[in-house]
C-alpha cells in the first residue's frame, strides 16, 4: 500500500506540472447582428483568469499538503506504525490515495479535503506515541518481572525507535543484560527452597539466601529476588527459633539448667514476645537458680572443710546476690567470714616475726593466739597456724649474746626500732644480752665522718653474735675527695 501511494503521489504531482489545463469553451453573449454580418457560428476558446489562478492555488495546496503527509508517512513508518496502528495506518493512506484520485481528475478541492483527512489521521495517529511508548514500557516491565529477557529486549528496543533517548528504556536495556543470569540465580534459590521443605536442614536456606543474594546484586530491583530473599529469611529465622526452643527443652528435661537458659534465650532474641519462650526461659532460670544455689552452697561448705575460707566467703555472697533469704549461707557467711579474718591475721602476724618484739604487735598476736586457740575442733590448717604463731612469739622471748666491738674511740648509740636508744659510749668491746628484734648502732667521732649500722637479732645456733662498728674515714678525705 505504501508504494502504491508514492506511485499516486508521483504521478499526480506530474500530472498537475505537466498536463497543459483543460480547455474551457465559453459562447459568445447574444446581441444583434447587421445584415453584412457573418453568421455567428465560430466558438472562441478561452479561459478566465480568475479561474486559472483558483485552480493554481488549489494544486499549491494540494502539493504542499502532499509534502506534509509523505514527510509525516516516512516518519511513522520509521517509528514501526505498522506494529502498533497498521489499520488506521492504513485508513489515513487510501485517504490520500482518493485525493490523489480526484487530483488527476483535477477535482482539487475535493483532493485537498481528501489530502487534510489523511493529514489529520496521520497526526493523530502520531499522537497516539506517547500512549503506545507507556504501554511498551509497562508490558516490557513485565517482562522483566516474569523474567523473559527478549521480550522485555525486544520491546525496549521498539520504545527507542520512537523516543530515541527515552531513560526508562535505556534503563531497561541495562537490566535485561543480566536477566537471564537473574533468573537462573532465583530458580536455584528456589530449588534450595523446595529442598529445605524435605530436609529441615538450615543450611538449605542459607544456601537459597545465598543465590538471592547473588542475584540482588545483579539487579537490585528484581522484585522475585527481594521477595525471595525476605521469605527465605523468615525461614532461618524460624529455624532458629525452632532450634533454640528444641535444645532449651532438651536440655531443660536433662536437668541441664544454665544450657536451658542459654537456648531460650537465644529463641528469646528472635521472638522477643513470643509466651511460650518467655514462660519456658523463667522456668529455666528458676530451675537453674534452685540448682545453683544448692550447688554453690555445697561448694562452700566443701571449701570450709578444707579451710579455703575465703573461696567460702565469696560462694556463701554469691548465694546471697541472688537469694538474700538464703539462711544457710547468711549462717555460713558469719562464720567462714570470722574464720577467713582469723588466718589473714596470723598470716600477718607471722609475716613480720621480728615485730613481736615490740609490745603492740606482741599484745596483738597473743591475743589472736588465743583466739585461735579458742576454736572449737580446729582444721590441720588452723592447729598448724596456731603451732607456728606460738612458736614465734616465744622465739622473742629469749634474750641473745650480743659482742659489740669497736676502736675505743667512736661513741656508739644503741637503738632498738620502737624503743629509746642506749649510750653505750667509746670501748673497744662491750658484750649484751638483747632481745631479739630490729637494732640500729650510731658510731660518732670528732674529725670523722658518722656511721650507721641496722642489725636484726634473730634466734640462732650461736653462742655469740659479734658486730663492728667504728668511725674510720675522717672528714677531710670526703672533702678531697668531692674537690677531686
Amino acid at each position: 500500500m505504501l508504494v502504491v501511494f508514492g506511485l499516486l503521489a508521483v504521478a499526480a504531482f506530474s500530472f498537475v506540472v505537466l498536463a497543459p489545463p483543460p480547455a474551457v469553451t465559453t459562447p459568445l453573449k447574444s446581441g444583434v447582428v447587421s445584415e453584412a454580418a457573418e453568421p455567428a457560428t465560430t466558438l472562441v476558446d478561452t479561459e478566465a483568469p480568475w479561474n486559472d489562478a483558483q485552480r493554481a492555488q488549489a494544486r499549491t495546496d494540494s502539493q504542499e499538503i502532499l509534502a506534509d503527509i509523505l514527510a509525516l508517512q516516512k516518519e511513522l513508518t520509521t517509528q514501526t506504525v505498522t506494529e502498533w496502528a497498521p489499520d488506521r495506518f492504513e485508513t489515513a493512506l487510501a485517504m490520500a490515495a482518493t485525493g490523489d484520485e480526484y487530483y488527476k481528475a483535477q477535482n482539487f478541492q475535493a483532493a485537498i479535503t481528501a489530502y487534510r483527512n489523511s493529514l489529520s489521521e496521520l497526526e493523530n495517529i502520531r499522537a497516539l506515541i506517547p500512549d503506545v511508548i507507556a504501554s511498551k514500557l509497562a508490558t516490557a516491565q513485565a517482562a522483566v518481572r516474569e523474567g523473559k529477557a527478549d521480550l522485555a529486549r525486544q520491546l525496549y528496543q521498539s520504545v527507542l525507535l520512537l523516543e530515541a533517548n527515552n531513560i526508562l528504556a535505556l534503563t531497561g536495556l541495562d537490566r535485561v543484560a543480566t536477566l537471564n543470569e537473574v533468573v537462573e540465580k532465583v530458580q536455584s534459590a528456589k530449588r534450595y527452597e523446595t529442598r529445605f521443605k524435605t530436609t529441615d536442614a538450615i543450611v538449605d536456606l542459607q544456601q537459597a539466601e545465598q543465590f538471592y543474594a547473588e542475584a540482588l546484586a545483579l539487579d537490585a530491583r528484581f522484585q522475585r529476588a527481594i521477595s525471595g530473599q525476605a521469605a527465605v529469611q523468615a525461614l532461618i529465622r524460624d529455624k532458629q527459633f525452632r532450634d533454640a526452643m528444641g535444645d532449651g527443652f532438651t536440655a531443660l528435661f536433662a536437668n541441664q539448667f544454665s544450657r536451658a537458659r542459654a537456648g531460650f534465650s537465644a529463641a528469646l532474641k528472635l521472638r522477643p514476645d513470643d509466651p511460650v519462650a518467655k514462660s519456658a526461659y523463667q522456668q529455666a532460670l528458676a530451675s537453674d537458680t534452685r540448682s545453683s544455689l544448692a550447688s554453690m552452697l555445697q561448694a562452700a561448705k566443701q571449701f570450709e572443710r578444707r579451710e579455703q575460707w575465703s573461696n567460702a566467703v565469696s560462694n556463701y555472697q554469691a548465694v546471697l546476690q541472688r537469694d538474700p533469704n538464703q539462711v544457710a549461707a547468711k549462717l555460713g557467711l558469719i562464720r567462714a567470714g570470722a574464720r577467713a579474718e582469723l588466718s589473714a591475721s596470723i598470716d600477718a602476724a607471722l609475716q613480720d616475726p621480728l615485730a613481736l618484739s615490740r609490745d603492740a604487735p606482741m599484745q596483738r598476736a597473743q591475743a589472736i593466739l588465743a583466739d585461735a586457740r579458742a576454736v572449737k575442733n580446729p582444721g590441720p590448717q588452723l592447729r598448724a597456724q596456731i603451732a607456728r604463731l606460738d612458736k614465734a612469739i616465744q622465739a622473742v622471748d629469749v634474750t641473745i649474746k650480743v659482742a659489740l666491738t669497736s676502736d675505743s674511740a667512736t661513741r656508739v648509740t644503741l637503738t632498738k626500732t620502737g624503743a629509746s636508744s642506749l649510750e653505750l659510749g667509746a670501748f673497744a668491746r662491750k658484750n649484751l644480752a638483747l632481745k631479739p628484734g630490729r637494732y640500729e648502732l650510731t658510731g660518732v667521732r670528732l674529725g670523722y665522718q658518722d656511721v650507721r649500722r641496722e642489725i636484726e637479732l634473730r634466734p640462732t645456733d650461736d653462742d655469740i653474735q659479734t658486730f663492728a662498728i667504728a668511725c674510720t674515714k675522717p672528714v677531710g678525705a670526703l672533702s678531697t675527695a668531692s674537690g677531686d
